[in-house]
């Protein structure tokens, strides 16, 4: 593995466990056993490395196989816990939004887009479900499709932040992507059948029953 890799991966632990605004790149390069220079070599300060990582995630989130997947009560559970999984990866990037994108004017223009892009998204996947008749109330109008579209992200970019303040600075596990993901989908589940709405419950159950997220064992109740 090369410099250039190690220092992002460093970066990514550093800001997610101690938040962005109080690292600097005089610390990852102590902690890498490198010289401040050779950090400066491949990035000129911190914020470039908040950029590389918040280009990794956009990556991923887009990469997510399952958007363009045809839609089945798996597909859309993937979809709420893949999502959910990547934000819990690059949490420092939501954990202090506005001192980052203060900091990054371009990962700000970039982060307004990636909200919109995700928002889009789920939009064309609820009335994909409505199209193949799973929503209660076929005519149910476009505002609060969008509506519930719009929480649905807000959900998405803040579960992670409230389960911090609930359980304190401790481990993630495969129970809280599932009560993350169960939470996201409450916001469009009501308007859904019953049977569509309880079959994509169970397949999100099923996706995080076992295993946590990077080997860390269960921490909160």
């Amino acid at each position: 593995m090369g410099n250039r890799e190690r220092i992002v991966i460093e970066g990514l632990r550093l800001f997610n466990e101690n938040g962005f605004d109080l690292v600097s790149t005089n610390q990852i390069s102590k902690e890498l056993e490198i010289s401040p220079g050779n950090l400066y070599y491949y990035f000129r300060n911190k914020e470039e490395i908040a950029s590389e990582l918040y280009s990794q995630m956009t990556d991923e989130v887009r990469r997510n196989g399952s958007w363009d997947s045809p839609v089945t009560a798996a597909g859309v559970a993937t979809i709420y816990v893949v999502a959910l999984g990547i934000i819990q990866r690059f949490r420092f990037v939501f954990a202090d939004s506005t001192t980052l994108m203060r900091a990054s004017p371009s990962i700000a223009s970039r982060h307004q887009k990636s909200l919109s892009w995700a928002t889009d998204r789920l939009i064309a996947l609820f009335e994909e479900l409505r199209a193949l008749g799973h929503f209660r109330c076929p005519d149910l109008p476009g505002s609060t499709v969008g509506r519930c579209a719009s929480t649905t992200a807000v959900v998405f970019v803040g579960w992670w932040q409230y389960l911090g303040a609930i359980c304190g600075e401790r481990a993630a596990t495969h129970t809280h992507l599932g009560e993350g993901a169960r939470q996201a989908f409450s916001i469009v589940e009501p308007h859904l059948t019953e049977n569509f709405a309880s079959e994509v419950t169970s397949e999100i159950d099923r996706i995080t029953a076992y295993g946590t997220i990077d080997g860390v064992p269960p921490a909160c109740p």
